[in-house]
């Protein structure tokens, strides 16, 4: 073949095969990024969605324009059901994102709200969503949102955006494992949610879990914990009063709660070293709430604390080696389940269920007046659980390295 033959049948074949890579993943859209069909055995079940969700549930958010969203972290995100019969009539999604940060929250916050004037939000806090250091993964896009975080309107180019993943050799990857995978279990469904059948496929045993988890959390999401980059003080507790000015000026029915975590988490936070800082960092939430409200000139949101001591969060966890038995509200000390979500959502939303008692202890809405005995309740009650599970104490000191 001569050099201009070759050149010539390169001309060609380039944009073809790059035209069959487009048509191939726009088919397959691994990433459900598109209003596409969805052929069962082909590309129904998306399994990249969720490690893609940043992206992914930008552009869901767009397609279902939800009136009501949820916003949090994977604790939410495994643990609130948004289909639950308290939010009947809404058009709604799971918005919370897996290591999802406050200013994350507050981005997808305002880009669902920018699309849809939204009715209701639903927001579940931690500690760990307000430390400095994590407020922007390595997955957060700014241009996958509708506005700026001043609340400008983004020129979102396609060719810029949808081409660049579409033609990319990670959605080529996506396509292959997408076809492979039709039979497997989902992460997400289609509300956003996780999966609770998937959480009980990849389980190994709780006990397992559940110092992987403390682990984790002791070594790494609580180290090094501030609010502030120690620069120019710019706390992370801004992104929250951003959120709330926002939702008392637009006449949002924005419900707060601090999520119910198991009893083991808050020792692992304490041995971190970091009880002081959540005590203080409640007092904050109140504080900004009520201050926020006050120059809006509206009545304070309801603040949920579920965290602390209870029926539910000191549930027992399973021994070493038993990988029988199977705990009723949750999968490890920082995930709760989405049985235990119910209750929540039956608090915060006033819902009364024939076949779910609620506990008196379980849901604390917190002001300034009685947000400081609240906090000592909570001390008084981790003295009693730590003098009755010596031994998890004791497990849970060593995870430190």
């Amino acid at each position: 073949m001569h050099f201009s033959s070759y050149l010539k049948f390169l001309t060609v074949a380039i944009p073809l095969v790059l035209l069959s890579i487009v048509g191939f993943n726009r088919l397959i859209d691994p990433f459900a990024l598109y209003d596409g069909p969805m052929i069962e055995g082909l590309n129904a079940n998306k399994p990249t969605f969720s490690s893609h969700a940043y992206m992914a549930k930008a552009v869901a958010i767009e397609g279902m324009r939800p009136s009501t969203i949820f916003l949090g972290s994977s604790r939410g995100e495994r643990g609130m059901d948004p289909l639950h019969p308290a939010l009947n009539g809404d058009q709604r999604y799971n918005l919370s994102l897996s290591g999802g940060s406050i200013y994350e929250a507050l981005r997808y916050f305002q880009h669902a709200h920018a699309t849809e004037p939204l009715k209701r939000v639903v927001l579940g806090l931690g500690l760990r969503q307000f430390k400095h250091a994590d407020q922007v993964s390595s997955s957060f896009t700014e241009e996958r949102l509708s506005v700026s975080v001043e609340g400008v309107a983004q020129n979102r180019s396609w060719l810029s955006a949808d081409l660049a993943v579409i033609a990319s050799l990670d959605s080529i990857t996506a396509s292959i494992e997408t076809l492979w995978k039709q039979d497997e279990t989902p992460h997400l469904l289609l509300h956003g949610e996780y999966n609770p059948q998937r959480l009980i496929e990849d389980m190994t045993n709780h006990r397992a879990d559940f110092l992987s988890n403390e682990k984790s959390y002791i070594n790494g999401n609580y180290s090094d914990f501030s609010l502030t980059d120690n620069k120019d003080e710019d706390s992370t507790l801004n992104h929250y009063r951003k959120l709330l000015t926002t939702a008392y000026r637009d006449n949002i029915d924005l419900k707060i709660f601090i999520y119910p975590c198991h009893a083991r988490q808050w020792e692992a936070l304490s041995v971190a070293g970091l009880w002081n800082e959540w005590e203080q960092w409640k007092h904050q939430l109140v504080t900004l709430n009520e201050s926020v409200a006050a120059e809006q000139g509206k009545r304070p949101f309801a603040l949920w604390d579920f965290s602390g001591y209870n029926a539910y969060t000191t549930e027992e966890a399973p021994a070493t080696g038993d990988i029988a038995t199977q705990m009723q509200w949750y999968w490890e000390s920082s995930h709760y389940k989405k049985e235990l979500g119910d209750l929540v959502l039956d608090q915060i939303f006033s819902y009364s269920h024939l076949d779910r008692i609620i506990d008196k202890d379980f849901g604390v809405q917190l002001t300034s007046k009685n947000i400081e005995l609240h906090l000592q309740k909570i001390r008084n009650d981790r003295q009693d659980w730590r003098a009755s599970h010596i031994e998890d104490v004791i497990e849970i000191e060593a995870l430190k390295r």
